[in-house]
């Protein structure tokens, strides 16, 4: 299913790709507030109010990639993701677009909210959390490995992603927890996994009424900043990929 369409229709949408390439990332103007992309943050937002999450709530901010900075209650989407345009660009040159229609991205927001919520009410630093998903201080690689088909994790993003890290094992768990529609409890029934999604319920269970030990409104590396051009940027994309391809690894 495509992402909903844009609400208006920008300068550069209709710009060959050598002339849409030249522009600087800044230029593209990019804003959450009417684009594509705020109806499924609303979605999102009525995923947290089911689940009775009444004092904190995530914000978003368009750069080049998805990543919620340590710390921080929001997170980053990738640009390519607020028009048509750019997305057909980012297939383009990729092959791929993380995200791109409605299921994959709504995955990808209620796995970045759950970094922001860990952050928010400093979750990772209890020991609980780090008895089921590991300690917060392990080292975060650029790559790595995953054992396919491991019954420990659960399955959200794909390429096993909640093995890369325990931030992101935690993340991936709450994300299958909180679709609205994941039947979590029967679809990970005799996996060890299940553990975790039932520490995820008790634990919001218990948070959801309080206010948030964190509350940031910083957005980190914001696309209207970004002097670089689409071109460097994806060349700059297309070689990190490709290095990691030949390792036979994923990217974080």
């Amino acid at each position: 299913m495509a992402l909903l369409r844009a609400a208006s229709r920008p300068f550069w949408a209709d710009l060959p790709d050598e002339e849409l390439l030249d522009l600087r990332l800044c230029d593209l103007r990019l804003q959450i507030a009417g684009s594509r992309l705020e109806p499924l943050l609303a979605r999102l937002d009525r995923d947290f109010a089911r689940k009775g999450i009444a004092r904190f709530r995530p914000y978003a901010w368009y750069s080049t990639s998805w990543f919620t900075p340590h710390g921080t209650t929001g997170f980053a989407i990738p640009f390519y993701l607020a028009h048509p345009r750019l997305l057909r660009l980012e297939r383009h040159r990729i092959g791929d677009a993380e995200g791109g229609s409605v299921a994959s991205c709504m995955r990808l927001l209620r796995h970045e909210a759950a970094h922001a919520l860990d952050h928010a009410y400093r979750l990772h630093r209890r020991r609980s959390w780090r008895e089921r998903f590991g300690p917060f201080s392990q080292p975060y690689h650029a790559t790595y490995r995953p054992r396919l088909g491991h019954r420990g994790f659960v399955v959200n993003l794909g390429h096993g992603y909640a093995q890369s890290h325990p931030a992101e094992d935690w993340a991936e768990t709450f994300a299958v927890w909180l679709a609205p529609t994941s039947r979590w409890r029967a679809r990970y029934q005799g996996w060890p996994a299940l553990r975790k999604l039932c520490y995820v319920d008790a634990l919001v269970r218990e948070i959801r009424s309080l206010p948030p030990a964190v509350r940031t409104r910083e957005h980190v590396d914001p696309l209207a900043e970004n002097r670089v051009t689409l071109r460097e940027h994806y060349a700059r994309k297309s070689a990190r990929l490709g290095r990691a391809r030949l390792r036979g690894e994923f990217l974080r």
